[in-house]
């Protein structure tokens, strides 16, 4: 004796979290654009100029140079403290710390899930 397989229900089509259509006027119904939606849009164009923005070495090693004089003064700092205490975007700071690791000057250390970075002594 063959058992049918159960088939899954048909789930219900999700309702749309924005009205899609207006008053209908003189017979069309004229598209309308949510809070949301813009919002979307504009979300949609900054991260678009964000990807355009290009790195310089110049930018990088300045902000090696803001790193380098915070980890003379306040000695092992996480990632997240250092991008928190340079006003730099977190992807240069990133970058300067690899610049700086690259030239050997900075020491990573991890105790659990925290991993700090210091100057090299």
């Amino acid at each position: 004796m063959c058992a049918k397989k159960a088939t899954p229900a048909a789930k219900p089509a999700a309702k749309s979290s924005h009205n899609t259509r207006a008053v209908e006027k003189n017979g069309a119904a004229a598209a309308t654009t949510s809070p949301a939606k813009s919002a979307a849009a504009k979300s949609t164009t900054s991260a678009a100029t964000a990807v355009e923005r290009k790195l310089s070495n110049e930018d990088i090693g300045a902000v090696a140079g803001e790193i380098w004089g915070l980890l003379v003064r306040k000695d092992a700092q996480t990632l997240t403290a250092i991008k928190k205490s340079v006003a730099a975007p977190g992807d240069v700071v990133v970058a300067a710390i690899g610049w700086l690791a690259r030239e050997d000057k900075l020491q990573f250390s991890v105790r659990g899930r925290s991993r700090k970075v210091s100057l090299n002594s």
